[in-house]
């Protein structure tokens, strides 16, 4: 078994004792975290170098962080009926969401000066990690129905 697969184990079980029940939902988390890491260790190593590798990791924590709290709100209301309480549970849930993420958006553009177009696309890396997501269950469906 490669490393890689066993830290996806190890993630994805992490993830189903942190309440994730959804196979769906766990893998697509797993997916963003792995997308992190990454570029986390590169940034790390190349810190001295340039900042890239440390900004776009940081808009990928960011977008992870912003993707974990769509999920873990999803798991929890998605069985539920609508009522006006969701609602507004939903709307400040959203809301609080998108003020925390300008405020450290704000911090890290203009306090810490980090690159803006690498915090831009690791902001963007949200949508990598659910195009590989899906390009993953649609080779596994594929390969079954072959």
């Amino acid at each position: 078994m490669s490393f890689l697969t066993t830290l996806r184990q190890k993630i994805e079980f992490r993830l189903y004792t942190l309440g994730f029940s959804s196979d769906i939902v766990r893998h697509l988390l797993c997916t963003q975290i792995l997308l992190c890491v990454v570029p986390l260790i590169a940034g790390i190593l190349l810190c001295p170098i340039t900042l890239w590798p440390l900004s776009f990791t940081a808009g990928a924590l960011i977008a992870t962080y912003s993707i974990w709290n769509i999920a873990r709100f999803a798991e929890a209301h998605v069985n539920l009926e609508f009522t006006t309480t969701l609602g507004l549970k939903l709307f400040f849930s959203f809301s609080g969401r998108f003020l925390l993420i300008g405020v450290a958006l704000f911090a890290l553009i203009v306090w810490f000066k980090l690159p803006i177009i690498p915090l831009v696309i690791g902001l963007s890396s949200t949508v990598a990690g659910i195009v590989t997501w899906g390009v993953a269950r649609l080779s596994r469906k594929t390969a079954k129905e072959a």
